[in-house]
């Protein structure tokens, strides 16, 4: 069965939905979950003529969010499985976040990774993007995707 779960959180009502679902498999199998959160570069999203700006305050009011995910979830697992909790910072403006939860699940030797997905289609997905997507199409391991309701 799953000895180690990463869990991808962002704070969402989804995310805490899949949050639930890795507890239940770690309190089946005995596992462990490392609950992660990616902090994306504001780097990466700042036009080329923006070359002056300071992205430090943008930087820090991410990193506060992501410590109140991280907070959320904690309250969630409470003490119901073994788990870390982890505040990943993307350095890399080229990478994506769904590059990045897979190098953290190698890191943690994962034997599953779990998220939540909103499940949007047409353009809304074209527009927005998929981290879960691109998750399942660069992971080498098992990815259990958990929508809303």
């Amino acid at each position: 069965m799953y000895e180690r779960i990463l869990v991808a959180v962002d704070g969402s009502s989804v995310s805490d939905r899949a949050l639930n679902e890795a507890v239940k498999l770690a309190k089946l199998s005995g596992g462990e979950l490392r609950v992660v959160t990616i902090v994306d570069s504001p780097l990466r999203h700042l036009p080329d003529y923006a070359v002056y700006y300071n992205p430090e305050p943008l930087r820090e009011a991410a990193l506060k969010a992501a410590d109140d995910v991280l907070g959320k979830a904690r309250q969630i697992v409470g003490d119901q499985v073994k788990a870390s909790f982890d505040r990943v910072c993307q350095e890399r403006a080229s990478e994506e976040i769904a590059e990045r939860i897979e190098v953290e699940a190698e890191a943690a030797k994962a034997d599953l990774i779990v998220m939540g997905t909103h499940g949007r289609r047409g353009v809304r997905r074209l527009m927005l993007g998929s981290v879960a997507e691109g998750l399942l199409r660069v992971s080498n391991r098992p990815v259990l995707l958990v929508r809303d309701k």
